[in-house]
């Protein structure tokens, strides 16, 4: 048996000691820049675009050949316009006739007044008297043809306004013969007339105007009778 010496077994292995690396120095901390911040979205509207001005396009000049003229609208389109001009009509119709009644008003307060037929009298049915004479001879001397074509022995009913100086103021037809043109003969005779003769001084004190109404006939010898 072969015994061996542990003296001459191979030596162990031993581990190899690597150094420590040595520590990084300390250094100050750097200072860091102010925090970066993302901008906020704009909310100003954007600016507005500018267009170019459209082309200027002459005119061509009226041709009534090339532009005939639109026919003027009837019917219900029209029926406004004129029925504001017969509104228009009848309005100043109106007030023409609310004029005479208002001067006919303001006549028989000015110290006027209808006479009775029958006063002979008075001043006043005196004054009448003579002219009732005086348009009786007129109409005899320019006898209508009219009433002598007709032969109605009748006539119209005139109201005749006569003023202090004999002028004629109105003449107008209160009741018609039934002939238009007969009713015209009869107030002609009346203008022709006038003047007649101004009021006496007594006749002045009551009266600046008188109002004659009578019956008016024309008998068929080519007489007039206005009483």
């Amino acid at each position: 048996m072969c015994i061996r010496d542990t003296n001459d077994a191979a030596p162990t292995s031993r581990p190899q000691l690597r150094p420590m690396p040595k520590p990084a120095p300390n250094l100050p901390d750097k200072p860091l820049g102010p925090p970066r911040t993302t901008p906020a979205p704009s909310t100003q509207p954007p600016p507005p675009s500018v267009k170019s001005p459209a082309p200027v396009v002459a005119s061509e000049p009226n041709d009534p050949a090339r532009h005939p003229e639109r026919p003027q609208r009837s019917g219900s389109e029209a029926g406004p316009s004129r029925r504001s001009r017969l509104d228009s009509s009848a309005l100043l119709g109106q007030i023409a006739s609310l004029e005479t009644a208002a001067q006919r008003r303001e006549n028989a307060t000015a110290r006027g007044k209808r006479v009775n037929p029958r006063d002979t009298q008075s001043p006043e049915g005196f004054y009448i008297a003579a002219w009732v004479r005086k348009v009786e001879q007129i109409g005899e001397m320019n006898f209508p043809d009219i009433a002598r074509k007709l032969d109605l022995n009748a006539g119209p009913v005139l109201d005749v306004s006569i003023r202090a100086d004999g002028s004629l103021q109105e003449v107008r037809v209160v009741r018609s013969s039934g002939n238009a043109e007969l009713d015209r003969a009869a107030q002609r005779i009346v203008k022709l007339g006038a003047p007649y003769a101004p009021f006496s001084a007594q006749l002045r004190q009551h009266y600046d105007v008188l109002s004659i109404a009578r019956p008016w006939r024309f008998e068929p010898a080519g007489r007039l009778r206005a009483r």
